[in-house]
């Protein structure tokens, strides 16, 4: 992970323009699981304001999950992302923790 990123407003700002185009639909706005397509889910989209995405230490976790998808999950793998990319939505997904 980069230094500094989950503090960055820079990465957080970037992270959550890329976070509503391709991860709210799911997510939801708030990254609290509840997207339009949540019904539509089993297992529902991850709530990503409760540990263990919440967490600074479930970063790289996150990351990973991102890049190649989440096997028996609807999670796809984004890997048209690049590398920054994928950081900086895991520092906006950061950012809603608590929200």
């Amino acid at each position: 992970m980069p230094a500094g990123l989950l503090t960055s407003r820079e990465a957080r700002d970037a992270g959550g323009v890329v976070f509503a185009a391709d991860c709210a639909i799911c997510h939801g706005a708030k990254g609290d699981g509840r997207g339009q397509r949540r019904e539509a889910m089993n297992p529902p989209p991850a709530n990503l304001t409760l540990p263990p995405w919440s967490d600074e230490a479930s970063a790289a976790q996150m990351h990973g999950a991102i890049r190649n998808g989440v096997p028996g999950t609807a999670m796809p793998s984004w890997p048209m992302l690049s590398d920054r990319q994928i950081w900086d939505v895991v520092a906006y997904i950061h950012s809603l923790k608590g929200l």
